[in-house]
């Protein structure tokens, strides 16, 4: 854009307020030599908004008093207007001659700069967020900050707030009521100065005291910044409260304003990494379930087969061919079972935990399994947490199938009506953790009760003994486990299984 070449206008000439560099009384933009050429203006006449002390300062000059915060001046966006794209909003390091002030400057821009590509290799969205207000806070000398996020039903601001070193959750509805809600809804940055001494003004934004009611703090400053996502929508704030020289200047407003942008790109990757996610386990998914048709159709044919055949022999009273055709179909009956525990069992959030961690959090993860089937036949599925249980190294996919079985026999054995299924997590003095899983079913008599424990004493169990069973068996004696059965007829069984942590991984 060329300007024109007549002396463009400073804001002392823009107001009429008598305190420019002529005055017997010039105010602090007249004299600030650092700032003299920024936006063609006399000193800091046409960067006024970036003069510390002009607006904050304890004697704030008329006209200047009337303004609540800089960019609500005229003036700004007469100087924008005018100088196009060379119009500068901060004067960042030019003209200071303090080495100080002059190292801390740098050292911000650096630290932003070097946001961006630490970000890059980030795909935990709360750690990115994190990250992102700690450095807000650090650059902006804030004493907290947070990220909202717009979510829920009704939409609402959403976030967590660090308060004296508790994570607590902020909750601020999407109005003009407060100054994170105006910020979001007027998609403009909001920067508030001395809060507690200034009067809102008509349809403005001004800072909400029950926030500080509600979490025992006081708030001498605030700044928040519109989060915009690619298609320009506001998907957020990020807010800052309290700086250290008691206000928020514009330096730290265009910081804000890149961090917000920064927590945009966060949000857009995460989203479309989970969408990527989607879409690999939709072709997992096509994939698995091609994989079992085939192997379903081939078992289903060979039921079919041997049907066909006890059919026949039947009608020619041929027990020969019957017992032939029986174990053809017991096999593949055999089969479709397997095959129904290993789709059940196949738990992607389980393999992503193998190697453990909490014990109770897996059973957990079972019972919620369960939890539909059991409502539907009226069971009450409980789980019994124990205390000192966790951490616990095992491989959660061998324990999880073992819980599987033991919960699906439990949920077959209960009553029609009234039926209970309990689980329960604990750990001995041997160093083991068990798992008993109890119905109040009908119990089992002691020829049962033999073939069962029959299985868990050898290495190479007898099928037939209950659904799951052999399963559970084959488990516990690859790690060297124990199993024990308390039965009582008419009123229940328990399933108690145990291990030894340091086998648990062999």
């Amino acid at each position: 854009m060329t300007h024109p070449s007549a002396q463009p206008t400073n804001c002392w000439d823009y107001l009429a307020c008598d305190y420019g560099p002529d005055s017997p009384q010039p105010c602090l933009a007249a004299y600030d030599e650092a700032s003299n050429g920024i936006n063609r203006g006399t000193n800091g006449g046409r960067a006024c908004w970036e003069i510390v002390g002009v607006l904050s300062g304890s004697e704030v000059l008329a006209p200047c008093a009337q303004l609540q915060n800089c960019l609500a001046c005229g003036f700004l966006h007469l100087v924008r207007s005018e100088e196009g794209q060379s119009f500068q909003l901060l004067k960042l390091a030019r003209g200071v001659s303090n080495p100080e002030v002059l190292q801390q400057t740098i050292v911000k821009v650096e630290s932003f700069m070097a946001i961006h590509e630490r970000l890059r290799s980030h795909f935990d969205l709360n750690q990115t967020i994190a990250e992102i207000t700690e450095e807000a806070r650090k650059v902006t000398g804030a004493q907290r900050g947070s990220v909202l996020l717009v979510k829920g039903t009704p939409p609402a601001l959403r976030g967590t707030l660090q308060l004296r070193g508790k994570e607590c959750e902020v909750v601020i509805g999407l109005d003009r009521n407060t100054a994170a809600g105006f910020a979001a809804i007027q998609n403009q940055i909001v920067n508030l100065r001395d809060i507690y001494n200034t009067h809102r003004s008509s349809g403005g934004p001004a800072f909400s005291r029950e926030y500080d009611a509600q979490f025992r703090c006081r708030t001498h400053s605030f700044l928040a910044a519109p989060i915009r996502d690619s298609e320009e929508r506001v998907i957020g704030v990020i807010t800052l409260a309290n700086a250290k020289k008691r206000f928020f200047s514009t330096d730290d407003e265009w910081f804000m304003k890149n961090y917000a942008t920064e927590v945009a790109l966060a949000v857009e990757k995460q989203r479309f990494v989970q969408q990527s996610i989607s879409t690999l386990r939709l072709a997992a998914i096509d994939e698995t379930i091609a994989g079992l048709s085939h192997c379903i159709k081939n078992i289903a044919q060979a039921l079919r087969s041997g049907s066909h055949v006890i059919k026949r022999a039947l009608q020619s009273d041929n027990l020969q061919d019957i017992k032939a055709a029986w174990e053809i179909l017991d096999r593949h009956i055999e089969r479709l079972a397997n095959l129904s525990m290993d789709v059940l069992a196949y738990d992607p959030v389980v393999r992503e935990h193998s190697n453990g961690g909490s014990l109770n959090k897996l059973a957990e993860h079972v019972i919620n399994l369960f939890r539909e089937e059991a409502r539907a036949r009226s069971i009450e599925l409980k789980l019994d947490k124990g205390k000192n249980v966790d951490p616990a190294r095992f491989d959660a996919m061998d324990i999880y199938r073992c819980l599987v079985n033991l919960v699906s026999n439990a949920l077959d054995a209960c009553p029609l009506s009234e039926g209970v299924v309990c689980v329960s997590t604990s750990r001995t003095k041997e160093k083991e953790f068990c798992i008993s899983v109890s119905d109040n079913g009908s119990g089992i008599d002691e020829k049962a009760k033999e073939a069962v424990s029959k299985l868990f004493q050898t290495s190479k169990p007898q099928k037939g003994a209950g659904l799951g069973l052999p399963t559970v068996a084959a488990i516990v004696n690859k790690y060297d486990g124990r199993m024990e059965i308390d039965t009582t007829p008419g009123a229940g069984t328990t399933f108690r299984i145990s291990f030894r942590e340091d086998l648990a991984l062999a």
